[in-house]
């Protein structure tokens, strides 16, 4: 008599011991830990030399004004999103899930306190500041904030 596979009876059991934890995260209201959320509006006068940017990264940076990166994300910005009476751009949440750590990011976690940058960048490529990039930050950032405000005031040059 041939033998049986207990191959299906093993991924049934794990999915099973899978969708019975994720249940019991929703129950007890687990979450991913939230690094900072907050929103991004630009300066009134950099309001034209926005026009025709669709890129945003907003990257945490260690808060000893160190330049590496934690984490960064990146946003499309919509082509009226420069049209918003207040200037701003949109709402972000930092969380492990948003964020692309970086190479040298902090082992273990976010620091308690960071500077989150924002920039409109020109190319929509990631990395350094460019020429024409707009570019604005939050320092002193507590792991965990709500209702950070960026404000994008400067223009690289």
């Amino acid at each position: 008599m041939p033998k049986k596979s207990k191959l299906p009876f093993i991924v049934a059991g794990a999915v099973a011991v899978v969708a019975l934890a994720i249940s019991a995260a929703f129950m007890t209201g687990q979450q991913s830990p939230l690094y900072a959320s907050g929103s991004v509006s630009i300066a009134p006068e950099l309001i034209a030399s926005a026009k025709g940017i669709r890129t945003l990264y907003v990257v945490a940076l260690p808060g000893n004004g160190a330049r590496m990166p934690l984490g960064a994300a990146r946003f499309n910005v919509a082509a009226d999103a420069l049209a918003h009476p207040q200037g701003k751009i949109l709402d972000f949440v930092l969380t492990p899930e948003t964020m692309t750590m970086m190479p040298g990011a902090v082992a273990g976690g976010m620091p308690e306190s960071f500077t989150i940058k924002a920039r409109l960048d020109t190319d929509g490529n990631g990395g350094m500041d460019q020429p024409g990039d707009l570019t604005g930050e939050a320092t002193e950032v507590r792991l965990g904030s709500n209702g950070v405000a960026i404000t994008i005031n400067s223009a690289v040059r």
